[in-house]
């Protein structure tokens, strides 16, 4: 069986209309049941998913690599502590 990969800005190569990357269509997958209005926000650059991903890591403890680190400190890795 032949997996399908989406994910980084340095690969550019297209299947299954999702950029090749690290991640499955399932991994990925989340993205197909957003809202039209909240995908057309994000591509308009109005809502900044990089921070949404920070805010929800920090909430869960986790340093940059998916690693326990604490809620404090994980605050602080992803520059939300000000």
């Amino acid at each position: 069986m032949k997996h399908n990969y989406l994910g980084g800005a340095r690969q550019m190569a297209k299947q299954s209309g999702y950029t090749a990357g690290p991640f499955t269509v399932d991994e990925i997958g989340f993205i197909q049941i957003a809202d039209a209005k909240v995908l057309a926000a994000v591509a308009r650059g109005e809502i900044d998913l990089n921070r949404i991903a920070r805010e929800e890591m920090a909430a869960r403890g986790l340093g940059i690599h998916g690693e326990w680190v604490g809620f404090e400190k994980a605050r602080t890795i992803h520059g939300l502590d000000k």
